[in-house]
């Protein structure tokens, strides 16, 4: 999206949105701003870090790793059995994995 495009559409949801007179889930004035704000304020801060020493604001460092198809799959049906997350899954698999092989290295 471009410049043009967000201007239309806050243009738009500030003079011509019509929303429902008796919709519960619609904010508007005050609380519509306040909801405005407090949304711009969490999307700054980014994803929380899974690093419980890390300090505030700091990130957890990203790796990518490409899977076969097989495997893919496996991963996200042993993690949906489970209901975690397969990035959970495989951190405590690389875990397990360093653990066993610098005790034996």
């Amino acid at each position: 999206m471009t410049d043009k495009d967000y201007d239309g559409a806050a243009e738009w949801a500030e003079h011509d949105m019509n929303l429902p007179a008796n919709s519960r889930t619609s904010l508007r004035g005050a609380d519509a701003a306040d909801f405005g704000r407090e949304l711009v304020e969490r999307s700054r801060g980014g994803r929380p870090s899974i690093d419980p020493d890390a300090a505030p604001g700091e990130r957890s460092p990203v790796r990518q790793v490409r899977l076969p198809r097989a495997l893919d799959a496996d991963l996200e049906a042993f993690a949906s059995s489970r209901r975690r997350k397969p990035s959970e899954i495989m951190r405590e698999a690389l875990t397990e994995y360093l653990e066993s092989h610098r005790e034996a290295g």
